[in-house]
């Protein structure tokens, strides 16, 4: 090969890796570009219950009816579920109870073997603040656990499988909160699915006794039967998901909406770049922004220095930063198109902040001498001095 030619290719090598970086970056932020996932739920066929996979949702409609005229009217919640793993790295939203205007108004979710309690208001100022209660050790093993959230005027409690488990009323939970739109199975806003089995689930307009939730918890766990405590004159809304076939779960007494399997998985609320206070709050692992933040790095490097050695751009470091960033944004939004995926800020933040890196780690000194070494070396085709 001529000299001329060789020094032609090896100007290639740093558009050529700019274009394998910015390919696998979108490659890797758009993946697995479905559209249209299939919605991951089966009836449990050896009895009553619903399965959830990787990808899958369940929701009503119609909203449940609130539950009592008044916010410190009585009111109770149980659910009955067996989650498929409580390893590390088990995690997702078990239940959502939402409204348009607050989409994470109430919600159980699983991180290991921790049951979360979530609840998110307005405070006086209109800012949005999210409690929270955790029932440490309340999924340690793979069979159903039952969990009953009551609420009064004598504040609020968790119970599992029939026995007191924790206060929770510096929540403020209230019975307001337990009025809504149903989600089980994933997040209302963001993908963050959750795996099991759920076999009940139930709202009263009052507070049960401590007795009666006890004897619940017995006559469930005693006798798995597909008839529930249907027809109780406080019941506001129940589901024994015993109908084994179809895409309706139909709800107890005739004024509880039904809850819907959609053939396709879609997250019901599902919100275009979030701020990092929204997203955060259900679904953050420093894992993931590590990710963010070093799947970038290899971006700010290269382009950095196509663009001070190959077009001599000025201010190549500020281009840089705002390409990564214009790059992210770019995903983050085409990922609101893919039901899998989860469109929020704190991505564009971190892999700016990665790019930003990238750009440092190719001004400094020790890089730039070894990177302009491999370029004569493509240039030439010697070998590279060890001085």
């Amino acid at each position: 090969m001529s000299k001329e030619k060789t020094v032609a290719s090896a100007e290639l090598v740093l558009p050529l890796a700019c274009i394998l970086v910015v390919s696998t970056l979108f490659t890797a932020g758009l993946w697995p570009f479905n559209l249209f996932p299939r919605n991951q739920v089966a009836w449990v066929p050896t009895g009553k219950g619903l399965q959830f996979g990787e990808h899958g949702v369940v929701f009503s409609r119609e909203p449940v009816a609130r539950t009592g005229p008044q916010r410190d009217s009585g009111c109770t919640l149980v659910i009955r579920a067996q989650p498929e793993v409580v390893t590390r790295g088990a995690s997702g939203t078990l239940l959502v109870i939402y409204t348009p205007e607050n989409p994470s108004q109430f919600r159980l979710m699983q991180w290991r073997d921790v049951l979360l309690i979530r609840r998110d208001y307005l405070d006086a100022d209109k800012h949005w603040k999210t409690t929270e209660v955790d029932l440490d050790h309340a999924l340690l093993t793979r069979g159903p656990v039952l969990f009953t959230i009551t609420s009064g005027p004598d504040g609020s409690v968790a119970y599992r499988n029939g026995v007191r488990a924790a206060s929770i009323t510096r929540m403020g939970l209230s019975c307001e909160d337990f009025a809504g739109q149903l989600v089980l199975g994933d997040s209302a806003v963001i993908d963050n699915a959750w795996r099991g089995i759920i076999l009940d689930l139930a709202i009263y307009d009052r507070e049960l006794t401590s007795q009666e939730i006890a004897s619940k918890y017995a006559s469930w766990n005693g006798k798995p039967t597909d008839q529930g405590p249907g027809g109780e004159p406080h019941l506001v809304a129940q589901y024994t998901f015993s109908e084994g076939s179809g895409r309706n779960v139909h709800g107890q007494p005739g004024s509880a909406p039904d809850l819907y399997i959609p053939e396709i998985f879609k997250v019901p609320h599902k919100k275009i770049l979030m701020w990092p206070w929204e997203e955060s709050q259900d679904k953050l692992e420093l894992r993931d922004i590590a990710i963010n933040i070093f799947g970038f790095v290899p971006f700010g490097f290269v382009f950095a220095a196509y663009l001070s050695w190959n077009r001599n751009v000025h201010h190549a470091t500020i281009v840089t930063i705002l390409c990564g960033a214009a790059i992210s944004l770019t995903i983050e939004i085409l990922q609101e198109y893919i039901p899998g995926r989860d469109s929020g800020m704190l991505d564009v933040i971190t892999n700016t902040l990665g790019t930003f890196l990238g750009v440092l780690l190719f001004r400094w000194a020790p890089m730039q001498n070894l990177a302009s070494k491999l370029l004569d070396f493509f240039r030439s085709g010697e070998p590279i001095s060890e001085n």
